[in-house]
């Protein structure tokens, strides 16, 4: 338990629940302000986007961080499986942001984005608990993404309700 509280971690959980203000912050606005709404709402698709793509770009760092000093015998043929399908999901979040964006910003489709970004933080998360399991996600790593999307998923939740009943949208 005291190993979680090291600096590093500690540093992240900081930064972690800085990157939640843009979500606080944004969400209020849709939810609170009808005249800046749309605007709201695609700036909030787009940083959902971009934090998506982060958290997806951190199972790279899952599948790379023995490749510079491997250890003796830790590289077995389940290990190097895992290792592609930490690659493979890294890349998914990321794709997914995008067709968020462009639901968005081509096809004017709001509620498809958020709802989009509302799957990939979902599915990102049970991933991630799967990967505990398997060994290859951090107990502390994975609490600390449960915290944050908890509350991102609440607040797409929220702002997914208030685009599909049209609220503050006319």
């Amino acid at each position: 338990m005291r190993d979680m509280f090291r600096q590093p971690f500690v540093v992240a959980v900081l930064l972690s629940v800085a990157g939640l203000i843009p979500f606080l912050c944004v969400g209020a606005v849709v939810l609170l302000d009808p005249l800046e709404t749309p605007d709201a709402v695609e700036v909030l698709i787009a940083y959902g986007a971009v934090i998506l793509s982060f958290v997806g770009a951190v199972h790279w760092g899952f599948a790379l961080r023995d490749t510079a000093h491997p250890l003796p015998g830790a590289m077995t043929p389940q290990m190097l499986g895992y290792e592609r399908q930490l690659l493979t999901f890294g890349v998914l979040p990321a794709l997914l942001g995008w067709v968020a964006l462009l639901a968005m910003i081509h096809f004017d489709l709001p509620g498809v984005a958020v709802f989009l970004l509302l799957i990939g933080f979902f599915l990102t998360i049970v991933a991630e608990t799967i990967g505990k399991g398997r060994g290859l996600v951090a107990g502390n790593y994975l609490i600390l993404r449960w915290s944050v999307s908890i509350v991102v998923m609440l607040i797409l939740l929220l702002v997914l309700f208030g685009v599909l009943s049209g609220m503050h949208l006319g």
